[in-house]
C-alpha cells in the first residue's frame, strides 16, 4: 500500500529541480564554448574582409591589364589579316597568264 508522505514529493521536487539545474549548466557551458569561439571567428571573418578589399583592388587591375592585352592581341590579329590579305592579292597579281597559242 503507498502511503503518501511529504517527503517522497520534496524528493520528486528535488530531483525535477537537479535535472533543470544540469541542463541549464549544460546549456551554460555549450553557449560559453560558443562564446570562446566567436572571438576567433570574428578575427578569422574581419582578417578574411581586411584582405579582401587588397585582393578586389588587385583583381581589377589584373582585368585592366588582361583587357589591355586582349586588345593589343586583336589589333595584331587584324594587322595579320589585312597583311595575309595583301600577300594574296599580290600572288594574284604576279601570276603570269600562259601566252595563247594559235591553232595552227
Amino acid at each position: 500500500m503507498f502511503v503518501d508522505d511529504g517527503t517522497w514529493a520534496s524528493r520528486l521536487a528535488l530531483k525535477d529541480k537537479a535535472q533543470s539545474t544540469v541542463q541549464d549548466l549544460a546549456g551554460l557551458i555549450k553557449a560559453a564554448n560558443v562564446d570562446a569561439e566567436l572571438p576567433e571567428s570574428l578575427t578569422e571573418t574581419a582578417r578574411q574582409f581586411a584582405t579582401l578589399d587588397g585582393t578586389m583592388k588587385t583583381t581589377r587591375q589584373n582585368m585592366t591589364k588582361l583587357s589591355q592585352v586582349l586588345r593589343q592581341v586583336q589589333e595584331a590579329n587584324f594587322h595579320l589579316l589585312d597583311n595575309l590579305r595583301a600577300t594574296n592579292e599580290a600572288t594574284e597579281s604576279l601570276r603570269i597568264q600562259p601566252p595563247l597559242t594559235r591553232a595552227p
